[in-house]
């Protein structure tokens, strides 16, 4: 896939990135990965299978914090589950089945366990907990029940990618694809569990959206205007510049980047997490990115959180309300300053890449169908109360105080 990219103007983006997250400064200054928020006190091959197991989670339409607190509260209860020895010789998909629904009233405090009784991961749990015994089976028969011994004697990415990857291995991981393969190697890589070496960005939804938003990322004849299937599409996606995302389309993506971290010296442990972290506390509370869809999915717009529903996947409560979602136009905002929020933060006024930025790409579209969608031009914030106010000197996202 011929894919365009933008390397001057990547260049510069990650390096506007790259120093505050090294810092520690900016909106970098108190930001707390998901995986680091649940660390078990365990030995090194205890905590690499936690990992482990934890990253094939990290696909589709889940929330990651979410899921960590689900999974974690999982080896709170049943830590045997995270053995792949006692997996394979005392367990049945079946019966992991039934204890992430155990495990499910305990973190929802009352608020309902969704529609098969696991919560966050009822959607798909059935191929979740086959997939889960069948990689326990094949890293203990395999691999000796330590996922660190997949890096054994390994220099570089593709060659360990080529040991997991099931479509071309025995011995490979059930749902273990580049994206996730990608973050596992970060998460081990940054506990010093196996060998440093040079790896490509995990890409996700997060990153996909700054590497377009920002033009880095060049789609011409790939993206078009979307044309909705009645009933099956929100009529606002009419004519918006869409992408069908594909394993093919992020697979180029990751390839590219690893070339050209490597080419820049730069690092995919920085400029993953500080792409990651800037899109989901700022670029997710942009406001034209806020749809309808996601008010009634999550917390973004001020006012809103008992709209909030509490289990069920991110996918589900989005097609849900595919019809009534609606984008707020560019042209609107600047026509009518109004429209604007009394209470909006700007979170693009503390955006350490916001001159290359110009555009805006909702969550919405890409949870509900896979597609990424520019839903228009990125209005800079014009305050409805006092022309040209000042953004505050700090910001906290609603995202990165979730509990």
């Amino acid at each position: 896939m011929k894919l365009k990219f933008d390397e001057e103007r990547a260049l510069a983006v990650f390096q506007a990135l790259e120093k505050p997250y090294v810092d520690e400064s900016g909106i970098y200054k108190t930001a707390t990965l998901p995986q680091n928020r649940f660390q078990p006190e365990v030995g090194a091959r205890e905590y690499a299978n936690w990992l482990f197991f934890l990253s094939l989670f990290e696909r589709g339409g889940i929330v990651s914090g979410d899921t960590m607190k689900f999974l974690w509260q999982l080896h709170q209860d049943l830590p045997e589950l995270y053995e792949p020895q006692i997996v394979s010789t005392s367990w049945t998909p079946q019966k992991i089945e039934d204890a992430f629904k155990t495990v499910a009233p305990k973190i929802l405090n009352g608020n309902g366990t969704g529609e098969v009784g696991a919560g966050s991961l009822s959607y798909k749990l059935s191929e979740h907990t086959a997939a889960w015994y069948r990689n326990a089976v094949t890293l203990h028969k395999h691999w000796g029940g330590d996922i660190r011994n997949v890096f054994w004697g390994v220099t570089e990415f593709e060659e360990s990618f080529r040991r997991v990857d099931y479509h071309n291995n025995p011995a490979g991981f059930n749902g273990m694809r580049r994206k996730i393969f990608s973050l596992l190697v970060i998460w081990l890589q940054e506990k010093n569990f196996i060998p440093l070496f040079p790896g490509p960005i995990p890409v996700d939804f997060h990153a996909m959206r700054v590497l377009w938003e920002t033009d880095i990322l060049r789609l011409n004849g790939f993206a078009k205007p979307f044309e909705p299937k009645e009933g099956k599409h929100s009529p606002a996606l009419a004519g918006k510049i869409s992408m069908r995302v594909s394993e093919k389309f992020m697979d180029t993506i990751a390839k590219w980047s690893q070339k050209f971290l490597l080419k820049h010296k730069m690092s995919h442990m920085v400029i993953n997490p500080a792409l990651w972290l800037l899109s989901r506390d700022l670029c997710a509370e942009q406001f034209q990115n806020i749809t309808f869809a996601q008010k009634a999915e999550n917390s973004m717009a001020p006012g809103n959180e008992s709209a909030v529903p509490k289990t069920g996947s991110r996918m589900r409560h989005f097609r849900k309300a595919k019809e009534a979602m609606r984008f707020t136009e560019a042209e609107d905002l600047r026509q009518n300053h109004a429209l604007w929020s009394a209470g909006y933060k700007d979170p693009c006024g503390h955006c350490p890449i916001e001159k290359w930025c110009s555009w805006s790409i909702p969550a919405a579209p890409y949870y509900t169908w896979g597609i990424m969608v520019r839903s228009g031009p990125r209005v800079p914030y014009h305050s409805p109360l006092i022309p040209g106010m000042l953004c505050p000197s700090s910001y906290q996202s609603r995202k990165r105080s979730r509990k």
